[in-house]
This record gives C-alpha cells, structure tokens and sequence, in this order.
C-alpha cells in the first residue's frame, strides 16, 4: 500500500550557503551561549524579567493554545486511519396508501466503516498535519525569542532613560549655578542683562528636556510591564533604583551560517509549511482515483420494544464499496494545479525566509562593530568638552572671555553626555538584535516537549 502513496516525497529544501559572515566580529563558532544569551550581562534584573514574561506573557500563550489546537487538528487526521461504529435508534408510525391504523415499528442497529487508504489520500493528510504541528511548535520558540529580545530592549532603554535624566538634572545644577554667578556680575557691573537672560533661557531650556525624558521612561515601563502580562504601574518600584550600563564588550558567538538555518525557527517553520503544502498535492491528487470502503450493517425492526433483538427481526449486512469521482468538470485537475503552485510560493518563502535571516545577522554586525567605534569617539569627545567647559567657567568668571563662549561650551557638554548614553543604549539594542537573528533564547529540546 505504501507504494501507493501518491504524490510527491517531501525532501528538506537546501541552499547553497557561504562559509563565513561577511562582518564576524570573532573567530569563536561556539554556539552553547545562545540558548540563555541575556545572562552575559550578569544583571539579576534583567534575567529575573526575562523568567516572568517566559511564564505570563500573553503572545506566549496564543502561542501555546495554537499548539493545542494544531494537536487536536492531528487527531482529528489520524482518527482517519481507523474504523468507525456507528448506533442508531428509530421508532416509526407507519400507515399503508394513508388508509387503516398505523403501525409501530422500533429499531435498533449498529454501522460501521472503514476506507481502506489505497492511494494515500488519508495518509498524505495525517503528514500534513504532523508539518502543521511541527510548525506550531516552531512558531511559539520564534514568538519566545521575540519576547525576550523586546523585554532585554525596553529594559536597557529604560536604564539609558534614567541616566539620561540624571545627566540632564546634573547638568541643570551646573547651569544654574552659572546664572547666580551671571547675577552677581550683572549686580556688580561686569556683564550685561542680555547675560543673564541667556543665562536664564538656557536653564529652561535644559529644563525643559525633563518632562520629555520622564514621559519616555514611563512608557517604556509600560511596555515592559505588558510583556510581562502586568497592570501598569506593576514595576515602577522595582525599577525605580538607577542601575550603571554593563559592560560593553559582549559579542555573541556567531557560529558559521549553515547553523543559522537550524537555529531560526521562522525557517524551521517555513520548511514544515513546504513539506505541509507537499503533502497536500498527495491528498488532491488522490481524488483522481477511486476510494474503496469496507461497510457493514446490523439493524432490528420489531413490532415492539420488548423483543426488538430477537433473531427474527434481525439482518446484517458487509461488504466492500467503491465511490469514484468520474466527471467533476476539471475541478479536481485544477485543485491539485492550485496545491502545486502553493507549494512553489511555500519554496519562494523558505527561500526569501534564509535570505532575510542573514540580511538581518550582517545588519547588526556591522551595526554593532560600527557603533563601538563612535561610542569610542564619543568618549572622548565628551572628555574634551568637560575640560572645555571647566576651562570656560573658570575664564568668564575672571572675565577673560564672553558669556556665549560659557553658553556654547555648556551646551555642547550635555549634549556630548547625552550622545553617549543614547550611543551605549543602541550599542546594547544591537547586541540584543543580533542575538535574536541568530535565533537565541531557545533549544532544540523545545520542540520535542510540548
């Protein structure tokens, strides 16, 4: 019966792949890191975060009742393969021509079928089902791997939010400490008014960036308080102590790119829907041969319930059945033409699907690499601009230079601070976006457990 099986043999689809990344930013191609990367940045915080969205959050759990429900559809498929029994019981009233008194009739009896799959068509459905499954399964690691590069995100977005505030309230301090100095030297006749107003416009400027900062922090508390499945407001005290930035020398082990195609689950999923779509050809092209069915019948029909099962009332019935489609005026042709051009597009996309993987891998190596070289600029920019402002207020206020040349100088100082976390923030964002297009925060034992 095997050889039966019509349609086509799914074969994993393969893709000639280089043997490097074009932007390695190591030579390790150890890969044991990637199933719990967050935990090289040792911070308790973020790893105890990442353990409560793996249990409460809402897409995951979509996820796990589509998993349910993909199972469930399985054993619907593969009750296919086996026999039914049916029972059935009747009474009827029954009158010849209309005339004379009716009479009753009870009935009992039992059905019972089974299509004995010859050319595949049940088979090829249940292995449909089994790539459908698989996908499902696949589907919630790529929503997993989603969640906790979103949470790791937000977490070190807020932190950069907080530093950022604290940077631009420091940098209030000192510039309000400019303007008493600009009042004092206005009082004793040494500078002008315009001094003192630019002065005091600069102060509410500055200012002005907290509310802004503030608003970003809480709705980034937001976010991360529904990803965790939690009321607003949930983690406000739990985050509300600052926190320094790691460390910002972490790299995740590439690997070579023949792993990544084993580690995305979005390309796992894409080839179980190739194989899912292979798998429907068969089913439609059994419907160009005919379908032979074992059926048999036993049933009772007595003039009273008392004796409905006595011998005598009794019949039986089995034997085979052939049903056979002869003319449905193309209809089946061109059902099996629409799963064959279904399979192509599911091709296309397992293909399309590779190619992205490792557009988004090169994407953030070279983001990375390049955004350690200006957080390095930067630094010392910001150096620069420090010993400039020092230099600044310690010459206006022995009045060798003009109080713009002060401004500027306290400008380009919060400023120069202020790029550098925004710089470390999308540092880390980079490493964490890598660490997803490498498929991390999973194991391949998940696909075997639930």
């Amino acid at each position: 019966m095997s050889a039966c099986l019509v349609g086509p043999d799914f074969e994993e689809p393969q893709m000639e792949l280089p043997n490097a990344f074009e932007n390695s930013l190591t030579e390790n191609h150890q890969t044991e890191k990637l199933a719990k990367w967050w935990e090289i940045f040792k911070d308790e915080d973020l790893n105890s975060l990442i353990n409560r969205a793996l249990e409460n959050n809402l897409d995951l759990e979509q996820a796990s009742a589509n998993i349910a429900m993909s199972r469930a559809t399985l054993g619907v498929s593969q009750s296919g393969l086996w026999p039914t029994l049916d029972a059935n019981a009747s009474v009827t009233e029954r009158s010849q021509y209309g005339f004379g008194n009716p009479t009753t009739r009870y009935g009992l009896g039992l059905s019972t079928g089974w299509e004995i799959d010859i050319f595949g068509g049940i088979r090829r459905d249940n292995e449909a089902a089994i790539a459908d499954y698989k996908a499902a399964l696949a589907e919630k690691q790529s929503v997993q791997i989603m969640v906790i590069a979103e949470v790791a995100r937000n977490y070190f977005a807020y932190r950069a939010l907080q530093e950022a505030l604290s940077i631009t309230k420091n940098n209030l301090v000192t510039q309000e400490k400019t303007f008493n100095i600009t009042q004092q030297r206005k009082q004793s006749g040494f500078v002008s008014e315009l001094d003192v107003v630019r002065a005091a416009a600069q102060l509410k400027s500055t200012s002005s960036q907290i509310p802004s900062i503030e608003r970003s922090l809480a709705q980034t508390r937001y976010a991360l308080e529904l990803l965790l499945g939690l009321t607003t407001g949930s983690l406000k005290e739990e985050l509300k102590e600052e926190k320094a930035f790691p460390e910002l020398e972490f790299f995740a082990p590439i690997g070579v790119p023949a792993e990544l195609v084993a580690r995305r689950p979005d390309v796992i999923v894409a080839a179980h829907k190739m194989h899912s779509a292979s798998a429907k050809i068969g089913i439609a092209r059994a419907d160009l041969y005919p379908r032979l069915s074992i059926t048999g019948t036993i049933g009772y029909q007595a003039p009273s319930l008392g004796n409905v099962v006595e011998s005598q009332y009794g019949s039986w019935a089995i034997g085979p059945s052939v049903n056979w489609d002869i003319f449905k005026a193309g209809k089946i042709i061109y059902n099996i033409e629409a799963k064959e051009a279904a399979l192509e597009a599911a091709g296309a996309n397992w293909k399309k699907t590779v190619l992205v993987a490792f557009k988004e891998v090169e994407d953030y190596l070279i983001a990375t690499n390049k955004e350690r070289e200006r957080i390095r600029y930067l630094n010392t920019l910001s150096e620069y601009y420090h010993k400039a402002y020092e230099l600044s207020f310690k010459l206006y206020t022995e009045g060798e230079i003009e109080f713009l040349d002060l401004l500027e100088s306290q400008r380009s100082l919060l400023s120069a601070e202020q790029s550098v976390i925004s710089s470390q923030e999308t540092f880390i964002s980079n490493i964490i976006s890598l660490y997803k297009a490498l498929g991390g925060g999973w194991t391949s034992q998940k696909l075997e457990t639930e």
